[in-house]
């Protein structure tokens, strides 16, 4: 019944509402206890703790995803758990990030140490104040922007990325999602003779070839990248997920998939214009893959690689993710006291 629905739809929200401020505010609660760390030459402990608590941050979002009844199957090739390893998903809507801070999150040692490359538009959001903490990277969008965005990516990947110790980059190389990208990409498409995709876009090149430049095997620096995993993300009937859907759980529960193609970096062309060739390709696989699914409902997770293993249902740990939500829920109690403890001394 409507009623009903409606109920559910504001006890979930309340409850998104409700997680975002205990676990956001324990966060940066405890992030502020471990800051005099860092003044007495303790810099590295801090970063632990920042980078285990950010990890716990994110297992908070698979529990909207989870408890909505929205289900990620996983196919293609092993991930390269413990391997330095560039992520590159196709960006269709606001449910891709959560979804993958769900996904990535479940991976043992993954979520602590990786480092997210986003438009700067989300520095402004509850994720984006995480994000900032955590040093992650914003990418300006737009032609004036991109030049000055580049060098500023290059400088964060030694001052930051080798720095620290990352392990783990996600780049999403359309630089948007597909609904706004997609006008743009078949007018690009066409000035060079290139297929006109409609599942996903033509990928920039731009910061993939920083990355590649500062972080390849060849690198004198100690931290680099082994592994490029490609994956292709396809929500049902080509609908996608939206962050507003997933908060309120108001489509009914289904099915999206996540394919990995997993590529070793020295087996990718070193030529400028022979890895513009490769990436365009890779997108063009995306978008054959989909393209089939779309049509025929049937996920071709060996459409590539005959071996490639077959859908998986990515296990949730309701166990886990109870003990981080008492953990942050404690610590925000504890917050809450101090601050009525200050308050009553004025």
């Amino acid at each position: 019944m409507w009623w009903r629905f409606i109920l559910l739809s504001c006890l979930r929200f309340i409850f998104v509402a409700v997680n975002n401020v205990y676990s956001i505010s324990s966060h940066f609660f405890l992030l502020a206890l471990a800051s005099p760390l860092k003044l007495i030459g303790y810099g590295q402990t801090y970063d632990k703790i920042e980078e285990v608590l950010f990890g716990w941050l994110l297992s908070q979002v698979g529990v909207w995803i989870y408890t909505a009844g929205y289900k990620i199957y996983e196919s293609g090739d092993p991930l390269p758990l413990g391997k330095e390893c560039l992520f590159m998903p196709n960006h269709q809507s606001t449910a891709d990030v959560p979804y993958l801070m769900a996904l990535l999150a479940s991976k043992p040692g993954i979520a602590a140490k990786i480092m997210w490359i986003m438009d700067k538009i989300f520095k402004y959001t509850t994720f984006g104040w995480v994000a900032s903490a955590h040093q992650d990277f914003f990418i300006l969008a737009g032609k004036r922007c991109r030049e000055k965005s580049l060098v500023d990516l290059r400088n964060h990947l030694k001052t930051v990325f080798i720095a620290k110790g990352r392990k783990y980059l996600v780049l999403f190389p359309e630089g948007g999602f597909l609904r706004k990208r997609k006008g743009v990409s078949h007018q690009f498409a066409k000035k060079n003779d290139l297929p006109l995709l409609e599942y996903c876009t033509l990928p920039r090149t731009g910061a993939l070839e920083v990355i590649l430049d500062v972080l390849n095997c060849n690198s004198s620096y100690k931290s680099y990248i082994n592994k490029i995993v490609d994956i292709t993300i396809a929500y049902p009937e080509g609908k996608p997920l939206d962050l507003p859907t997933i908060i309120i759980g108001n489509r009914p529960p289904c099915t999206t998939y996540f394919h990995y193609r997993v590529f070793d970096i020295e087996s990718l062309p070193k030529d400028v214009e022979e890895l513009k060739k490769w990436i365009y390709n890779l997108y063009i696989d995306k978008e054959k893959m989909l393209s089939e699914y779309y049509q025929t409902g049937v996920w071709p997770h060996q459409m590539f690689n005959s071996n490639s293993s077959p859908p998986k249902e990515m296990i949730h740990d309701g166990s886990y993710y109870v003990l981080i939500h008492f953990f942050f829920i404690f610590w925000f109690s504890v917050l809450v006291f101090f601050i009525r403890t200050i308050l009553a001394l004025f």
